[in-house]
């Protein structure tokens, strides 16, 4: 019997390592000696070090206090609609905002960026190789058509030219002598006409010479220097010279051009008022008009496929304080209207698969009524809304509320909060609810 206990126990034993071997990965229940070791040996100092860094990942990871709020504040608006919800059997009211049906003016415009620069300008190159002598004008000065602006260092073709008059004497002197002599009959006719040539090949020579234009840079037009570039040393024509030695504009009549888009470019037309407006103006703001339309149109810029068309506007003159060469932006008034019917731009909305343009006009009980609309006039904040063609009982009229940015999910009939109205309070079954979401968003933890 005791050798049946002994092949028990051993079978046990052989059965408990084949469990340890086929299952590798399973830990023990009993702490090993090792193990109990490592952990009594552990440095307390090592342990506060990773009490600290765990501190600081959780710390990382730590809300802020108005995130709480923000959480808590729709945690309590979506229990209270569910507990509302299952008291009453109802779905929540969709919460709308709303603007107002109102008879006021309306304006159609065009806005657009462009740069304040004088009517006539000249950009002022010289092909000359002499260097700058003296510069007599600077930027602001006004000037007169053909006033000198600088002059140049050419002493070589002043010398030439001295040389040329010389010679022009000199060939006339003998051109009188020889006349007498063939007069008298001293010389033949061939040895006058010869006399006569080199006189006039003389003065011919000389006048090539054009003095001011060849050691003088001058201005084309008349109007204001607005740029000098010019320095003195500096060779006039040298090929570095992208620049141009002078700019001069007349800023008497100043004008923009700018770039429409050929979107927009059907709704302008020459005569057209603008009005213009600069940060060098402050709170001030200048008139002009559309004064032309280019016949063809060009990209807008080197990276776009957009096409613009671009127009000129003249500034109105005595407009004191504009400055040439600054951005301005230019508000082109297409068309206008006084007194009629308009709904914010938002409210509209289209059926895309009818075009059919309508509102959605709350009643008092905050009921949708679905009111087709027809557009007219289109302003940047407002449009128009023609009445001609509605039913009477379609139509709006002033001082009808009406749903702002509305989706296609929206129907006649539907049950709708107007925040406008209830200043965030939720109407439901009869009875209004505030979410107490400000006061749970600004309490502490």
């Amino acid at each position: 019997m005791g050798k049946d206990k002994d092949k028990r126990e051993d079978k046990k034993d052989s059965k408990g390592k084949r469990e340890k071997e086929d299952n590798p990965n399973e830990i023990s229940s009993q702490p090993s000696e090792s193990l109990l070791f490592s952990v009594a040996s552990e440095d307390p100092e090592d342990s506060d070090k990773k009490e600290k860094k765990i501190g600081k990942k959780s710390g990382k990871k730590k809300m802020a206090k108005w995130q709480k709020g923000l959480i808590l504040t729709i945690l309590i608006f979506v229990v209270l609609a569910v507990a509302i919800s299952q008291l009453t059997g109802k779905t929540p009211p969709t919460m709308v905002t709303t603007g107002t049906v109102e008879i006021t003016d309306i304006e159609q415009v065009a806005t657009i960026k462009g740069v304040v620069k004088g009517t006539d300008s000249a950009n002022i190159y010289s092909s000359s190789t002499y260097r700058i002598a003296d510069i007599l004008v600077k930027e602001g000065d006004k000037v007169s058509h053909g006033q000198i602006l600088a002059t140049l260092d050419a002493q070589d073709l002043m010398d030439k030219y001295a040389q040329a008059l010389i010679t022009v004497e000199q060939t006339a002197r003998e051109y009188e002598n020889s006349e007498v002599l063939y007069e008298a009959g001293a010389i033949s006719k061939s040895d006058y006409l010869k006399a006569k040539d080199a006189y006039a090949s003389a003065q011919l020579a000389a006048n090539a010479y054009n003095l001011k234009e060849a050691t003088n840079v001058t201005s084309p037009i008349a109007g204001t220097v607005t740029r000098v570039n010019a320095s003195i040393g500096k060779i006039a024509g040298g090929s570095g010279n992208s620049d141009p030695l002078f700019v001069v504009e007349n800023l008497d009549k100043l004008q923009m051009k700018v770039g429409i888009s050929e979107f927009e470019i059907r709704n302008i037309k020459e005569g057209q008022k603008v009005i213009i407006a600069a940060e060098v103006l402050g709170d001030r703001k200048v008139s002009g008009v559309v004064a032309g339309m280019s016949p063809t149109g060009e990209k807008k810029d080197a990276t776009s496929a957009e096409m613009v068309i671009p127009v000129t506007i003249a500034v109105d003159e005595g407009t004191e304080g504009l400055i040439s060469g600054i951005t301005a932006k230019a508000t082109i008034l297409i068309d206008s209207r006084e007194k009629v019917l308009t709904v914010p731009v938002d409210a509209i909305l289209e059926n895309p698969e009818t075009g059919e343009t309508y509102v959605f006009k709350v009643d008092d009980k905050g009921i949708l009524i679905k009111k087709p609309v027809k557009i007219g006039l289109e302003g940047n904040l407002a449009v128009e809304i023609l009445q001609e063609g509605i039913k009477k009982d379609d139509r709006l009229k002033a001082g009808d509320r009406i749903v702002l940015a509305p989706t296609l999910m929206m129907t006649e009939g539907m049950k709708v909060v107007d925040t406008n109205v209830t200043g965030g309070a939720f109407s439901f079954g009869g009875k209004a609810a505030t979410s107490a979401g400000s006061s749970a968003a600004s309490g502490d933890e």
